[in-house]
């Protein structure tokens, strides 16, 4: 089923790349340079050249038990999300964001070009890996610029101010957690982590400012290049909720990093004091310094 999804994708893009790439005239060849095999879908890079250049696509293709129409729907919303989230930061001129590709969504497929960059959490394990070798200042930059990207694309949809739902909030950080414990951290740090959450989140009672939650900006899909940071992964993008709510869930997510034996506090109270400053909340600062406390 996927190989058969994938040539049609590739048919397609050979027969009507330079529609997609108006840039480009005429398609010498389509390439599948790799995958990458997830739970429910597999994710294919795929070049396309043109005879004055190439261009790299991501195809995402859905599968599962539940059968083609589940997959179809799931490949529907994703394509909706990420219209609606590139379509928005482009009028805000907010680089990072692929563009759609066609309309594969009847072979359970979303199709956006590709976002390149070193994801975040690598960047992180470098850090740990090799300490003294000038890495703090790389991550520190990097973590710079995911906060910055994170309350620029706050801005970008910005919306009515919200009351925070702190029981969705929570379910959230429980899940986080659960893989976390599935993954090796400690019962009694996920405790400690979502106590501490719980403790500061109850305490905020007036309604704070709501955007476009991406619910995936977790330091693995936060990719940072050259030229800005990349983000990719919108299949659970929710176009309204409280801009908190991805801020605490990026910053519990770099404290589950600590699972690695080699990932100390130092490193992930660098990303999360240098991201949490940028976001700017007092909420979100006293969320990194109470789960850094609860956790020691």
């Amino acid at each position: 089923m996927a190989e058969n999804t994938l040539e049609q994708i590739v048919d397609e893009l050979r027969s009507s790349g330079s529609k997609y790439f108006a840039q480009h005239s005429d398609v010498k060849a389509v390439r599948v340079v790799g995958h990458t095999p997830k739970p429910d879908h597999y994710t294919y890079e795929i070049v396309v050249d043109f005879v004055s250049g190439g261009e790299r696509v991501n195809a995402k293709l859905y599968r599962g038990k539940a059968g083609a129409k589940a997959c179809q729907e799931l490949a529907r919303k994703e394509a909706q999300n990420l219209q609606f989230a590139y379509q928005t930061t482009e009028k805000r001129s907010l680089a990072g964001v692929p563009r759609p590709i066609g309309n594969f969504c009847d072979l359970g497929a979303v199709v956006s070009t590709k976002v390149s960059g070193l994801p975040l959490q690598s960047i992180i394990m470098k850090a740990a890996l090799l300490p003294d070798n000038g890495n703090d200042h790389l991550l520190s930059a990097a973590a710079k610029q995911a906060g910055e990207w994170l309350q620029q694309f706050h801005k970008a949809t910005n919306g009515i101010p919200t009351q925070l739902d702190v029981d969705a909030v929570m379910a959230e950080f429980e899940k986080l957690c659960g893989k976390a414990r599935k993954d090796g951290l400690p019962s009694d740090s996920t405790d400690a982590i979502l106590a501490s959450a719980k403790n500061v989140l109850a305490k905020y009672k007036k309604p704070l400012r709501s955007s476009a939650l991406l619910q995936d900006f977790v330091p693995l899909n936060v990719l940072i290049a050259e030229d800005g940071v990349g983000f990719c992964e919108f299949a659970n993008l929710d176009q309204q909720g409280p801009s908190l709510q991805d801020a605490a869930m990026f910053l519990a997510a770099v404290e589950v990093l600590e699972k690695y034996p080699f990932c100390d506090r130092n490193i992930t109270s660098l990303v999360q004091d240098v991201a949490g400053s940028v976001v700017g909340t007092s909420a979100v600062r006293s969320i990194a310094a109470d789960q850094a406390a609860g956790s020691e």
